[in-house]
């Protein structure tokens, strides 16, 4: 994975938040507790966060929660494009070594896959939510469901920030199977 998917990506969630019609903000996702205005704003939470982390200070997520919370309905889909533009170009410049993360320290390059993972699943939840399709590449969810594969096994065992993992046709579409991995049932 590389900035190219997380681009395509950023692109295809963002695209699918421009389509959203007003109602589409309240309908409830496959998270639980979030609607549709929720999930996107945690998109743009984690954009802005990590976009502060790889200028090498640490970020104030309740800060960046706080400021996210104040935008209305109407301007997310366009804040959540700028955002993903602006993680990417810090990722772009972004140096050797390890950058502050709710995981601990990262290289710039996991921070791309855990990006890439995040947008992808939470796309997927808001498309569920919605009836509105996401436009990703199978090709680029499958070197997520791997990226992710690999991000479970690391992951300290006090950390459990998705539901257990959920049974899926090794026939799905690779964001299906993503979204089963981390917690959500697909059919």
């Amino acid at each position: 994975m590389d900035l190219e998917d997380l681009m395509h990506v950023h692109r295809g969630v963002a695209a699918l938040a421009r389509g959203l019609d007003p109602a589409d903000w309240s309908r409830a996702t496959p998270c639980p507790g979030w609607d549709v205005a929720a999930v996107v704003r945690h998109l743009v939470d984690g954009e802005q966060a990590f976009t502060t982390s790889l200028s090498g200070v640490p970020y104030d997520l309740a800060a960046v929660y706080a400021e996210v919370e104040e935008l209305p309905d109407v301007l997310l889909a366009e804040v959540l494009e700028s955002a993903g533009d602006t993680l990417r170009e810090a990722l772009a410049v972004a140096g050797p070594g390890s950058y502050p993360s709710g995981l601990g320290p990262m290289p710039a390059p996991a921070i791309a896959e855990l990006r890439t993972i995040e947008a992808l699943t939470h796309g997927w939840d808001v498309a569920r939510a919605t009836g509105h399709p996401l436009e990703v590449s199978d090709e680029v969810a499958e070197r997520a469901l791997e990226a992710s594969r690999r991000f479970l096994l690391r992951l300290p065992p006090d950390r459990t920030p998705f539901g257990p993992s959920q049974q899926v046709d090794d026939a799905a579409p690779a964001a299906d199977r993503l979204a089963a991995l981390l917690g959500r049932r697909p059919g």
